[in-house]
C-alpha cells in the first residue's frame, strides 16, 4: 500500500489537488470527481479516498483494514478532531497523522507514506471560507475564526518548512505542477490542474480561470472586527511575506 496523506483547509482547494493526483494516476480526463464521499472506493477498490479523515478516525482505519487498497488518499481540512462521532472535538496543535499507526502501517503492508501540506494564498483562501459560509462574518463566530486562523499558520509554517504545495502556484505554473506529481506518484501528467474537478465553488464558478481563483478578495467584504484581527498578527503578517514569496 502507498499512502498520500494531503493535510489543509476548508476552501483551500485540496479536493482539487488529490482528484488531479487521483486523475493522473488512473490517466482520467479530471472531469470525475472522485470525492462524493467521506469513503470514496475507487477503481474497484484499488484506490480509498478518506475525505476530512480528522473526523471519526477510527472508522477509516477500520475500512482501511478491510478494503487494504494499493493507493491511500486521506485528506485533512478541519482545524480539529475526533476519534469517533461520540467524542468532543480536540483542537489539533500539529499536523501529524491521525490515521496511521506504526502497528497500522505494518498491518496494511505499507511501502511508502508521502504527506503534504497543501496551502492557498491568505485572502484567496478565506475569502471563499467566509462567502461560502457567511455566518463567519458575524461576531458571535469570533472565537472560530480565530481557530481557523491559528490553523492556517500552522498549515503556512509547516508548508515553509517541508516545501508544501501551494495552490495559487500549482494551477498557473506546469514546471510547479509537474514537479509536484514526479515527486508525489512518479509518473508525468496526463491532466492539468484546471481540468480537474474539485468539490462545489464558493462561488458557484462551474468551471473557474487562474485570474477568477486569484482575486477572491475581491468579491467578498471582510467585517472589521476580523481585518482588526488579521492586522494586529504580526505572525502571520511574516508568514503571508514569507508564502508570497513562496508563490512569486
Amino acid at each position: 500500500m502507498k499512502i498520500i496523506e494531503v493535510v489543509s483547509m476548508r476552501r483551500a482547494g485540496h479536493h482539487a489537488f488529490a482528484n488531479w493526483l487521483v486523475s493522473n494516476l488512473l490517466g482520467t480526463d479530471g472531469g470525475s470527481g472522485y470525492c462524493e464521499y467521506k469513503f470514496n472506493i475507487i477503481d474497484s477498490g484499488n484506490i480509498l479516498w478518506i475525505n476530512e479523515a480528522e473526523i471519526n478516525y477510527d472508522k477509516a482505519q477500520n475500512i482501511i483494514s478491510e478494503i487494504k487498497p494499493k493507493y491511500l488518499v486521506i485528506t485533512y481540512e478541519v482545524f480539529q478532531h475526533t476519534t469517533s462521532l461520540e467524542d468532543n472535538p480536540t483542537i489539533k496543535v500539529d499536523l501529524s497523522s491521525l490515521v496511521t499507526t506504526p502497528e497500522l502501517i505494518k498491518e496494511w503492508g505499507v511501502t511508502d507514506i508521502k504527506q503534504i501540506t497543501f496551502v492557498r494564498e491568505f485572502w484567496n483562501n478565506f475569502s471563499s471560507l467566509f462567502n461560502l459560509y457567511p455566518f463567519y462574518s458575524e461576531e458571535y463566530s469570533k472565537l472560530e475564526v480565530q481557530a481557523w486562523l491559528r490553523y492556517y499558520k500552522l498549515l503556512v509554517r509547516s508548508a515553509l518548512e517541508t516545501n508544501g504545495i501551494v495552490f495559487d502556484k500549482w494551477i498557473q505554473n506546469e514546471t510547479y505542477s509537474d514537479k509536484a506529481l514526479r515527486d508525489i506518484l512518479g509518473i508525468e501528467r496526463k491532466v492539468n490542474p484546471l481540468s480537474t474537478k474539485g468539490t462545489y465553488s464558493s462561488f458557484g464558478d462551474t468551471t473557474p480561470a487562474v485570474n477568477s481563483l486569484l482575486n477572491r478578495r475581491s468579491q467578498v467584504v471582510f467585517p472589521k472586527w476580523f481585518l482588526d484581527i488579521v492586522e494586529q498578527d504580526d505572525e502571520l503578517a511574516k508568514l503571508l511575506i514569507k508564502l508570497q514569496i513562496l508563490i512569486n
